[in-house]
């Protein structure tokens, strides 16, 4: 592809993220879809290009493009609303888990907390993020002061710093090979992780970095470091809990013990300062337990197991489904647990997991995968992040309802291609050993015939 047609396709790119950012509405599916679709499409050719345009100019592309979307408010989440909303409590010397939304507005008098109620999208539920997203949340209403806006912006800034941290980790952690750079662009050019996590100002942002950072540390052999990073990745989603047991294949039982302690009392020690009585500790779990066993949104076994379910009950069997979803989700992590496994490719397979037997699994949640699909050989979370975005269908109803043939299209063309992959990689290993152990003069063979 000629270069001037690459100079231009970024131009393209950046049209569209500023369309998705400051001009489509997640109700215009359509729109959103279309446009979408021309930037994965784009990402590809340029990721796949032969006479690709210098290494340089695309991670400063894949920077632009989040920098370009720092001054919009999201459109595809209202999540940041709660953020604000959460941060601004903080700073007018309220607990965010003492009170539901809901409980305390009639007591309000503060006019962006009034401004911003009605926009909240789960008003009767205690906050349910944990304490560094909540040190981030008031640092930015103590900057963004009485103004939603700028606000907004402060949020953005710190998600995109968390950005470039990422980037800086994933040059770091990869192997030093001819195709580290192409791998770096996985993660820096994905419109999924562009518009999701700057854009629409998600903290899977800080998980990923965090997360990179504790394995970064521990490969340095700095593990009580590395272990606060990881507590600090915790406090920003609970998810990486799941992480611990692998890291004894790395470091061994004995240290690892220790590892888990330290992290284990970091969290604790960083969860006093707003979780420092047992009623604010059992509201914040409440609002988990709630979520994991009431929500629901683009699952994929999940989903077809409720439809087998509610064809035998005549109802939606989530109470007891949501339970089963996540048992078989830890089978599946024991599994990971046993095998070996390099740390990152570990990580990657138990997230894999984990979204699989979801029964939530909105766009942004893909973004970690993503970041670490690098470190494998495996490509289906980059198809997957590429049929996600299907999901938002469900906003252009009124009440919002999923199309259960966009989902059905989703995970199929995923599972496919996730097990296409596990075929070819079973192949690929049994090729291998099998020219371990023949003969090298039939080997010459072989390869001449």
């Amino acid at each position: 592809m000629p270069k001037l047609t690459q100079y231009f396709l970024l131009i393209i790119s950046l049209i569209g993220y500023i369309l998705i950012g400051y001009a489509i509405e997640r109700s215009n599916f359509l729109q959103l879809i279309t446009v979408y679709t021309l930037l994965f499409s784009i990402a590809y050719l340029l990721q796949t290009n032969k006479n690709p345009l210098s290494f340089n100019l695309l991670l400063s592309s894949g920077i632009l493009f989040r920098f370009c979307l720092i001054f919009s408010l999201p459109t595809l989440s209202d999540d940041f609303y709660r953020f604000v909303w959460d941060g601004r409590l903080q700073g007018l010397g309220f607990n965010p888990f003492d009170f539901t939304p809901s409980q305390l507005v009639d007591q309000l008098t503060d006019p962006l907390l009034l401004q911003i109620y009605p926009y909240l999208n789960s008003p009767n539920y205690f906050s349910v993020y944990p304490q560094f997203c909540q040190f981030i949340f008031r640092l930015a209403s103590g900057i963004g002061a009485d103004s939603l806006y700028e606000t907004v912006i402060i949020l953005k800034l710190t998600i995109l710093l968390s950005e470039l941290g990422t980037i800086l980790l994933l040059k770091s952690l990869l192997p030093k090979k001819n195709n580290t750079q192409s791998l770096q662009l996985i993660y820096v050019l994905n419109p999924l992780v562009i518009i999701e996590l700057t854009g629409n100002i998600h903290f899977e942002a800080y998980m990923i970095f965090f997360t990179l950072l504790a394995v970064w540390l521990i490969n340095k052999q700095n593990y009580f470091s590395s272990a606060a990073a990881l507590s600090m990745a915790i406090h920003t989603k609970l998810i990486p809990l799941i992480f611990i047991p692998l890291i004894t294949k790395k470091i061994g039982f004995k240290r690892t013990v220790t590892y888990l302690i330290a992290c284990l009392a970091l969290v604790l020690v960083l969860s006093m300062s707003l979780l420092n009585n047992t009623d604010r500790f059992f509201h914040f779990f409440e609002s988990l337990r709630l979520y994991y066993g009431k929500f629901e949104f683009n699952g994929s076994f999940y989903l077809f197991f409720r439809f087998i379910g509610q064809l035998i009950l005549n109802y939606n069997p989530i109470a007891i489904l949501s339970k089963i979803m996540i048992a078989l989700a830890l089978a599946g992590m024991l599994q990971i647990y046993f095998k070996t496994f390099d740390l990152l490719t570990g990580i990657f397979w138990l997230l894999t997991i984990y979204l699989v037997f979801s029964t939530v699994v909105h766009p942004w949640y893909l973004t970690p995968l993503v970041a670490l699909t690098s470190f494998t050989r495996f490509r289906f979370a980059i198809l997957w992040s590429a049929l996600i975005p299907v999901s938002y269908f469900s906003y252009s109803n009124t009440p919002s309802s999923e199309n259960y043939l966009l989902i059905s299209f989703e995970y199929l063309m995923v599972i496919g291609f996730l097990i296409w992959e596990l075929k070819s990689a079973d192949q690929r290993e049994r090729l291998t050993r099998w020219f371990k152990i023949i003969p090298r003069s039939t080997l010459a063979e072989h390869q001449n015939s």
